[in-house]
């Protein structure tokens, strides 16, 4: 309706606005009535049915409400129609089309005809005139549609849905003996599955994954919500492999996003953070920021910098232990980034053997093509291994120069607060850097160790007993609780864990790529008869036939040897001890092996440990196996609370 018409004749076009709004509502009651509630009655019907037979989820339900929602938003937005409202007017009060010519002619532009045009004004006067005494309601009547009988039977329809019965729930075999007491049968009932046992160091450290906002932490707390569904009954073993592995896709993902973004070799800088964090800890001006770096966080490790510059500033005495600590923290720098890495002499060789087999090139055409791509590949992977640890020793000497820079000049000089500022900066994007490429490296190895735990889950045997007995042992004393004997064996070196081989092969686990038959032709190179993607650690773990152990394995109780198999010349050495307070880390360890991990001594000492041994973890050349072995090993003997 046209804004001249509303202007030309105001009356009229509130009459057929209003029988307009009038019709809009009766069309959506018809719609609602004779289209909604059949359609949707169905659909819910169908949606009860397939929840409480075929398992389906409860929310299909409230797919019945669609066809309301789809007919009210048709009704709301379909245009305006006023000139079929006007003459429905008419028709209903026999006016002889008075309010539709006149709405016409109050829209139509002026003529050049006089008379005509005195005409159509005194057309659009009398429908003013008449326009007050009409009502629109007896012209469209908000009736709803009756009923019709397929109307009703969609209703029915729906009302036997809901008193479709569920399945019964399946019988659980009562395993309490009928005389047992009662309170040994609630305990019973409280004792958690065999199975959440050999998972829970597992979940220990995907809870401490899952704190944080970042990828590693979203696919951590995934992997808990899918073991805590297996451990309740609602996944089956397929069904929650099959999500760890669409997991996996996931991670490959943030893992490929992280390789395109990452300039410098998270390794080293994990490293030179770690050495950082070590020179800082000497001074205790900067032993927030040290246990920052420790951390991986990069931001506290700004402020923390940031503070103790600012405290610096405001006293001599804490300006001296600032320059200590800088002094500190140049030394350490520069070892880390002095630090060589055997990649160099790795790629010479790899470069040197590609050159090989372009030389003597195979007897089979196909297989020369293969042996070259395979070594090429190996060579630009090498390449850029190289590129980024020179990249991340470039940017730790970067930071050793600030931090020298931070040494020199007066107190509170320009010189200092910029080499201060630039440090701080850099060590905390280093943090951070490292601390990305760690936790994805560690939500790999939980996401192996759930897999692995799947594939072993409910087969049973001594092997799977012994594994289970000895994971409540280690349980009960990360929490502290003591046994009945006081001395006896450490339970770092109690049994066997074993994994046996596994009874069911997983789809998609295969274990890698099927062994390369080896590149042959060439009687000098036999790092190449292979395979080059198998080393002489690829032995150990499919030498014996089993599946790769998930644990300690065989022969871990004798760990020193024999005491007479070696004829050594015995001399007396007289050694300083170091003088100062607290127990030494061997006695930690005896009495944590003995009565328990939860002391506030073996707390401390487990992080020191770790954070030694977390350089090494960081670096790709651990075999990924033998580093989630280490890491299942500081699972295992952690402090919980």
């Amino acid at each position: 309706m046209s804004e001249r018409a509303a202007t030309a004749a105001p009356r009229v076009t509130r009459l057929v606005r209003a029988a307009a709004r009038r019709e809009r509502i009766a069309d959506a009651a018809a719609l609602l009535t004779r289209v909604a509630l059949p359609l949707g009655c169905a659909i819910a019907a169908v949606a009860v049915v397939a929840d409480r037979r075929l398992d389906a989820p409860a929310w299909l339900a409230w797919l019945g409400l669609a066809p309301a929602v789809v007919v009210l938003v048709y009704a709301v937005a379909r245009p305006a129609r006023p000139r079929r409202v006007a003459r429905r007017i008419d028709a209903h009060y026999g006016l002889h089309d008075l309010i539709g010519n006149a709405l016409e002619f109050a829209g139509s532009f002026a003529t050049s005809d006089p008379e005509a045009a005195d005409l159509m004004a005194l057309h659009v006067a009398d429908a003013e005139s008449a326009a007050p005494a009409i009502d629109p309601r007896p012209v469209v009547p908000l009736r709803p549609p009756g009923l019709r009988a397929h109307d009703l039977a969609a209703v029915a329809l729906l009302v036997l849905a809901t008193l479709v019965p569920r399945p019964p729930p399946p019988e659980l075999a009562d395993d309490v003996p009928s005389d047992m007491p009662p309170e040994t049968a609630q305990a019973a009932a409280k004792k958690p599955p065999a199975d959440r046992v050999l998972a829970e160091p597992l979940r220990e450290d995907l809870r401490a994954l899952k704190e944080g906002e970042d990828r590693a932490a979203a696919l951590a707390e995934r992997m808990l919500q899918i073991l805590d569904a297996y451990g309740r009954g609602e996944l089956d073993r397929e069904a929650a492999y099959a999500q760890l592995e669409e997991l996996d896709k996931s991670l490959a993902e943030a893992e490929a996003e992280l390789e395109a973004r990452m300039e410098e070799d998270p390794a080293v800088l994990a490293e030179g953070v770690r050495q950082l964090a070590e020179a800082l800890k000497q001074e205790e001006i900067t032993q927030d920021a040290a246990e920052a770096l420790a951390r991986g966080d990069g931001d506290q490790a700004e402020k923390s910098l940031a503070d103790a510059e600012a405290e610096a500033e405001a006293s001599d005495e804490a300006e001296r232990s600032l320059q200590k600590a800088m002094q500190q923290a140049e030394k350490a720098l520069g070892k880390a980034a002095g630090e060589n890495t055997d990649t160099a002499s790795q790629l010479a060789e790899a470069e040197r053997r590609l050159k090989r087999q372009q030389e003597q090139p195979a007897a089979d055409p196909e297989e020369q093509e293969r042996r070259l791509k395979k070594q090429q590949q190996k060579v630009e992977e090498l390449r850029r291994q190289h590129e980024r640890e020179k990249a991340a020793q470039r940017k730790l000497d970067e930071l050793r120069r600030q931090a020298g820079d931070a040494q020199k000049g007066q107190q509170g000089s320009q010189q200092k607060k910029r080499a201060l500022e630039q440090l701080r900066r850099g060590a905390g994007d280093a943090a951070r850097k490292a601390s990305q490429s760690r936790r994805l490296g560690q939500a790999r190895d939980d996401l192996e160790e759930a897999k692995s735990f799947m594939r072993r889950a409910g087969q049973g045997g001594e092997q799977d007993d012994k594994r289970k007995q000895q994971m409540q042992k280690f349980a009960k004393a990360a929490k502290g609780k003591r046994g009945d004997k006081k001395e006896g064996p450490t339970l770092l070196v109690e049994g066997d864990l074993g994994d046996g081989e596994p009874s069911m092969q997983m789809e998609g686990d295969s274990g890698g790529e099927p062994q390369d038959s080896g590149d042959g032709g060439d009687p000098q190179d036999s790092g190449d008869s292979g395979g080059d993607g198998q080393d002489s650690q690829g032995q150990d773990s499919a030498g014996d036939g089993q599946a790769q152990g998930d644990g300690m394995g065989q022969g871990s109780a004798e760990t020193l040897g024999d005491p007479t198999g070696l004829k050594v010349k015995a001399k007396d050495v007289r050694v300083d001890p170091k003088q100062g307070k607290g127990t030494t880390k061997a006695e930690i360890i005896k009495t944590a092996s003995q009565e328990g991990f939860a002391s506030a001594p073996y707390r401390d000492m487990y992080r020191d440990y770790k954070s030694f041994a977390q350089s090494t973890l960081d670096s790709e050349a651990l075999p990924a196996e033998q580093r989630r072995r280490v890491k299942r090993y500081f699972q295992m003997i952690q402090p919980r609370k």
